[in-house]
């Protein structure tokens, strides 16, 4: 799981504007992975499905703040031998509050490249089950530091543009193992219309210390009592998720937005077979402002109206 973080991009509102952004995402997983990337399905299917609120303010043209938080429900199917708690992965949906997620941005560039850097802070709601398939997080506190990179590919593609975020993240120091990682997350965006775009992303993220799932080994995979209760906070994991979406405009301050996606590879964890993301923004303004004012160029909306998170919340 890694957190979702598009919204926190490059282009910033203005001072005094903001969207808010309620998004319904549905995961399925059917394999989990080992160290080589091998996928074994005899482990059963989990299914993560989140309710998540998102908010976006510019404090100043340049300084922007976003917070989310997400309830997700989840559900483990397989064999009880294979489940790791109860009544967690009963086979049924447990359901709770999982992270805030908290990005503070400050823009440096604007022209012919926006560059926003930004620190991000990832701290669990309360101290929730970790220990279960189908857990809702991974119950541990990350710090991150990156930089979002954006462009319109006008002149060659006037309708399109481009953005690409890269953090690394300092994680939680569980059992003497700090598993930091490298997220890169990229996505493309065209408008057909000034209403109508279509998007395409990726996510990958890398772990650079932590242990590695040997399932060819009976459980706990070779894995100490202590480590194999915590294998998900400090696995050595790996994942590449890809997705293709819609974004429609309702209105100057309305928008609904859907996507599929799916993994492509990944090592100590788990693929996801499907990642279904639908959802509705609105902006808002503190200020009075012309409503024309937020359109851009030649009536096209700006990138921050028609860029939304589809990447994986859930494990």
């Amino acid at each position: 799981m890694i957190p979702c973080s598009l919204p926190g991009q490059a282009w910033l509102f203005p001072k005094g504007e903001g969207t808010v952004t309620l998004s319904y995402q549905n995961i399925l997983v059917q394999d989990h992975i080992d160290y080589k990337g091998q996928p074994w399905s005899l482990f059963g299917d989990i299914n993560s499905q989140s309710i998540t609120v998102d908010t976006d303010y510019s404090l100043t043209n340049k300084l922007a703040v976003r917070i989310a938080l997400p309830y997700v429900f989840g559900k483990y199917d397989g064999l009880a031998q294979y489940a790791h708690s109860f009544p967690a992965d009963d086979g049924k949906y447990h359901s709770t509050f999982q992270n805030f997620t908290a990005d503070l941005r400050y823009n440096v560039s604007q022209r012919p490249v926006v560059l926003t850097p930004f620190v991000r802070l990832v701290v669990p709601s309360h101290d929730y089950q970790y220990f279960a398939h189908a857990a809702v997080g991974r119950d541990v506190h990350e710090y991150h530091v990156g930089i979002n990179v954006g462009r319109r590919l006008d002149p060659i593609l006037p309708k399109a543009f481009i953005q690409v975020q890269y953090s690394y993240a300092f994680v939680e120091r569980i059992l003497n193992i700090s598993p930091n990682r490298s997220n890169v997350e990229a996505q493309l965006g065209y408008f057909l219309t000034p209403r109508l775009s279509l998007l395409a992303s990726t996510q990958y993220y890398y772990t650079y210390n932590g242990i590695e799932d040997h399932f060819e080994i009976p459980p706990p995979g070779g894995l100490t009592e202590e480590q194999f209760l915590h294998h998900d906070q400090i696995g050595k994991a790996s994942l590449l998720d890809v997705t293709g979406g819609v974004s429609f405009a309702l209105n100057r301050k309305m928008e609904m937005f859907a996507s599929f996606g799916r993994s492509l590879f990944g090592t100590n964890g788990h693929l996801h077979a499907s990642v279904v993301t639908i959802g509705v923004s609105r902006t808002f303004s503190t200020a009075h402002k012309e409503e024309s004012a937020s359109l851009g160029r030649g009536g096209m909306p700006p990138p921050n109206q028609a860029i939304v998170c589809t990447c994986a919340r859930g494990n």
